[in-house]
């Protein structure tokens, strides 16, 4: 997955995944916690690989605001299947709609990863395939493998939105030693110039690059080919 450079081949590597479980299609996204525009829904998917026919109805009809799974994700922040949100949903005509029109295009069951972003926002993965979870399988690579790839989308939606970075001369020199393995005190020889300069440098382009840490910053700095 860290070699992709496409949703689509995120996709794939996770159905290749998924498929040992049974699964056969997944649907990723941002979840409303306020009400939206069925018109705004479209923005929030980051993610969707279930039968055409069935997404396009889904999306539509805004089944997104009565699905038992979304509901869910109000509260839960654990791990869940289709199941158990069908069995908590106090609205039982949501869940045969749902269920019924779901199971019409293959999808019988699932499993549901939530996770929160940094941003505050809660994202979730949902894995479908045609027949039921059984109790004994070990879904917890799944749990990562969700969490990672919405992670990466996320950051390559904040970093088409980002403009390129303008690097100093002097911080683009300490980012350079840096990714070389030097410390600041090195760095600050090899350049003649003080060490809490270099780390002043050095937090600047941390800092433009939307870094973390120091390793982030190195990261992103050859991912975005401001390294080679």
């Amino acid at each position: 997955m860290e070699q992709t450079r496409t949703t689509a081949e995120v996709e794939d590597c996770l159905l290749v995944l998924a498929a040992e479980f049974g699964f056969t299609g997944l649907f990723g996204g941002l979840v409303p916690t306020r009400p939206v525009h069925v018109s705004e829904i479209p923005s929030r998917i980051l993610f969707q690989r279930y039968p055409t026919e069935w997404a396009a109805r889904y999306n539509g009809k805004g089944y997104i605001f009565i699905d038992p799974v979304v509901q869910r994700l109000s509260y839960e922040r654990n791990p869940f299947t289709w199941r158990e949100s069908y069995e908590t949903c106090t609205q039982e005509k949501h869940v045969q709609l749902i269920r019924g029109e779901a199971t019409e295009f293959g999808l019988y069951d699932g499993y549901v990863v939530p996770i929160s972003t940094i941003d505050g926002d809660i994202a979730a993965l949902s894995f479908g395939g045609p027949g039921a979870i059984p109790a004994s399988a070990d879904l917890s690579v799944l749990n990562f493998a969700a969490s990672y790839a919405i992670g990466r989308r996320l950051h390559h939606l904040a970093a088409a939105r980002r403009p390129a970075p303008d690097l100093t001369p002097r911080e683009w020199d300490c980012l350079l030693w840096a990714g070389e393995g030097k410390t600041d005190w090195e760095i600050s020889v090899i350049l003649g110039i003080s060490r809490s300069t270099v780390i002043k440098h050095i937090t600047s382009a941390r800092e433009k690059l939307g870094a973390v840490n120091r390793a982030h910053a190195i990261a992103t700095a050859i991912r975005t080919k401001l390294l080679r």
